[in-house]
């Protein structure tokens, strides 16, 4: 699914943030499937951002359309991170937590 287009000068701070959120996410989602551990404090839904999609005051139908899509858009992503979660919580530990663990034994022994 595209990026929205920004319909007026009005919606630029929201897509900026909608764009924010879609690369950290997108970049956590890199993390993952290159096998590379994932930072899960920066796998949050963020709730301000639909708080303020949602409270825009659109003034205009093109506008109305651009908010639609925004929130279309958000959800997709908020979709993506309920899911990279859930694949977390079932992958095994990653080789670097497995290693600094036979260290931790070999050490105590």
């Amino acid at each position: 699914m595209p990026m929205p287009a920004i319909a007026s000068d009005r919606l630029v701070d929201l897509h900026n943030d909608l764009t924010h959120y879609d690369t950290t996410i997108a970049h956590e989602l890199r993390e993952f499937l290159r096998g590379n551990p994932v930072n899960r404090s920066r796998l949050k839904i963020d709730m301000e951002l639909e708080e303020m999609l949602r409270a825009f005051k659109a003034e205009t139908p093109a506008e109305v359309e651009c908010r639609r899509d925004m929130l279309r858009y958000k959800r997709r992503i908020d979709d993506v991170v309920y899911e990279l979660l859930r694949m977390l919580d079932e992958r095994p530990p990653t080789r670097r937590k497995v290693n600094e663990e036979k260290g931790k034994k070999r050490a105590s022994t």
